[in-house]
């Protein structure tokens, strides 16, 4: 009877791991929304704003190499 105990935990644990390692598996390289309002405020978020600058930047070394 203890080990339902152990299996019923084990579930609990696993179900939010597995949804959460689907989520932010990391295959777009941005998170999605966290609710922080900056896209209304500007119009832009905040994750995809970084990863422009990023690719900008590569962008440009790339160029400067070439």
């Amino acid at each position: 009877m203890e080990w339902y105990g152990w299996l019923l935990l084990i579930a609990v644990l696993a179900v939010p791991a597995v949804i959460c390692g689907m989520l932010y598996s990391g295959k777009n390289d941005s998170t999605p929304c966290i609710g922080c309002g900056e896209c209304i405020r500007s119009g832009e978020c905040v994750f995809v704003k970084k990863r422009r600058k990023t690719m900008a930047e590569k962008r440009k070394k790339d160029r400067k190499s070439a």
